[in-house]
């Protein structure tokens, strides 16, 4: 009988290191993907700056163009007053592209911190996978060392270590008991 508890809890301790070594790949996988997420997050960034970059330059490039094409025309066309107005349009149209331009950098700056929120988000995530597994590892453990405890109380009871005395219990310690602990309070028991 006690070889088929301690086959028994050795199925057990088998099966839980099973658990633990697939709860280990997952956890390998999952940080991978993270990895590989991360990485996928930082080259989009790169080239929406990039591409960015590029359109700001050839709006303000070729709205400076425009307006300076318009002026010419205007002093081609018309005198003082025509002109002076042209030159306001031409003024409110770049200020109208130095706009664009920091609103494509404050887009530039909320885009970096959504990677870095979705980055820090997957972290999180990854240590909060590792305690989970870590936590049932170590109740898987404990659940084990209950296991063993009551496998020994069950072999003391079954000699004849541990048995009933009336209404309380007994141990056999024999005639001359050893102490178990430095102040003397543990008795071992004779098996």
């Amino acid at each position: 009988m006690n070889d088929i508890t301690i086959e028994a809890a050795q199925q057990a301790l088998v099966r839980l290191l099973a658990i633990a070594d697939r709860l280990d790949a997952r956890n390998r996988q999952a940080a991978q993907d993270i990895e590989a997420a991360v990485s996928a997050m930082r080259q989009g960034v790169e080239r929406l700056d990039r591409s960015g970059d590029q359109f700001a330059q050839q709006a303000l490039q070729r709205v400076s163009a425009d307006v300076q094409q318009s002026i010419a025309q205007g002093v081609d066309q018309a005198a003082g007053r025509l002109q002076c107005q042209l030159q306001q349009s031409a003024h409110s149209a770049q200020l109208a592209a130095k706009a664009m331009l920091e609103q494509r950098k404050g887009l530039s700056a909320a885009r970096r911190a959504l990677v870095w929120s979705g980055t820090l988000a997957l972290l999180v995530g990854v240590l909060l996978a590792v305690a989970g597994a870590a936590w049932v590892a170590h109740r898987s453990m404990q659940d084990v060392a209950q296991a063993h405890f009551s496998d020994d109380i069950l072999r003391a009871t079954r000699s004849g270590a541990i048995t009933r005395c009336g209404d309380a219990l007994c141990a056999r310690v024999g005639k001359h008991p050893k102490r178990y602990d430095k102040a003397g309070d543990y008795v071992l028991l004779d098996e």
